[in-house]
């Protein structure tokens, strides 16, 4: 037996923590966020991302802004959950799923990896989090089945669906789909601005969403609006975006506007804002389009994250709000309501 010296930087590479243009993997740190909460279990938080940024330390890898990102895709995917114990925010392993998602290929949802015997497919590189697996026959389901990893539908996946926890905020109760649907939930944000909304100045700088959906969205924080974007709107209630403090300081806001009169209510966050643009096309009768095709699926707004983890299950993002996509992978988007 031999013993050989390497460097951290070889390590490293060995362990594939780092891609070809020494980035720190995605798909890597996704690896070694699973193995403390396989074996721990419910832990802390806290005590999660230190295992994390100390194993990549131990191999040289500075660069651990990463690792908060990926654990955050970690619990939007349904892999483990966030919860309070007392006052801090642990992690708890959610139970091991599958999904089907086209081809004879699922997607095993897990902390633990997929049992002995249960092939992989191969990954999308390392940005592709998601643990891919071979189905391609009812024995290979009843052999998950055996070991008690239960199969989901994509429908079951998305329950609930993402704007019904938003709904339950600003309700302050639960909030269900049969009760509340996406179209209503605008129908929500409208009243919550009628009666809590704040008047804007007449020198406050609002950009709103106008263009027709399927036309090029652009960025709102761009020198000028482009895009979908306008720096006026007529009479309505329009997703827009107010300037804060500073030159890229942004406010995600529902605003109201009645001639010379405009009132603006803050939402919560991005994720809130992007429920809100989807809610109000469908109260309006023109929903945001999705472009697809047979082996892709093409997004021309921003996704919610529950929506944009759906299509990281159905494929690999080969571009900005580009995904492939399985022949037979169920219509995601069909199942919004």
């Amino acid at each position: 037996m031999t013993i050989e010296a390497i460097t951290k930087k070889q390590l490293a590479n060995e362990l594939q923590l780092v891609n070809e243009r020494d980035e720190t993997s995605e798909n890597a740190v996704a690896g070694l966020l699973r193995t403390p909460l396989s074996r721990w279990r419910l832990s802390p938080k806290r005590a999660i991302l230190q295992y994390v940024r100390d194993q990549l330390r131990a191999a040289g890898v500075d660069d651990a802004t990463s690792v908060p990102r990926v654990l955050e895709r970690l619990v939007v995917l349904g892999e483990c959950d966030e919860v309070y114990v007392g006052n801090e925010l642990y992690l708890a392993p959610a139970e091991p799923r599958w999904v089907p998602v086209g081809e004879g290929v699922g997607v095993f949802l897990g902390v633990s990896g997929p049992p002995e015997g249960v092939s992989r497919a191969p990954s999308g590189g390392h940005r592709d989090i998601v643990q891919r697996i071979r189905v391609a026959s009812d024995n290979d389901a009843a052999r998950l089945q055996v070991d008690g990893v239960r199969e989901v539908s994509m429908a079951e996946w998305l329950s609930p669906i993402g704007y019904l926890r938003h709904a339950a905020r600003r309700l302050r109760r639960p909030a269900r789909s049969d009760t509340i649907t996406l179209a209503s939930f605008w129908d929500l944000l409208e009243e919550n601005l009628a009666e809590e909304g704040l008047p804007l100045s007449v020198d406050a700088e609002v950009r709103t969403v106008r263009g027709e959906p399927g036309q090029f969205f652009g960025r709102h924080d761009a020198p000028d609006p482009d895009g979908r974007w306008a720096a006026t709107a007529p009479n309505g209630v329009w997703c827009a975006v107010r300037r804060g403090y500073g030159e890229m300081h942004w406010h995600w806001a529902v605003i109201a506007v009645d001639g010379e009169e405009r009132r603006a209510l803050d939402l919560y966050d991005s994720d809130e804002w992007r429920w809100a643009l989807l809610a109000r096309g469908r109260r309006l009768g023109s929903d945001e389009v999705v472009l697809t095709s047979s082996g892709s699926v093409r997004l021309t707004f921003p996704a919610p994250a529950q929506l944009r983890a759906a299509m990281d299950l159905l494929g690999v993002s080969s571009a900005p709000w580009v995904w492939g996509r399985k022949p037979g992978a169920p219509d995601v988007w069909a199942l919004v309501e």
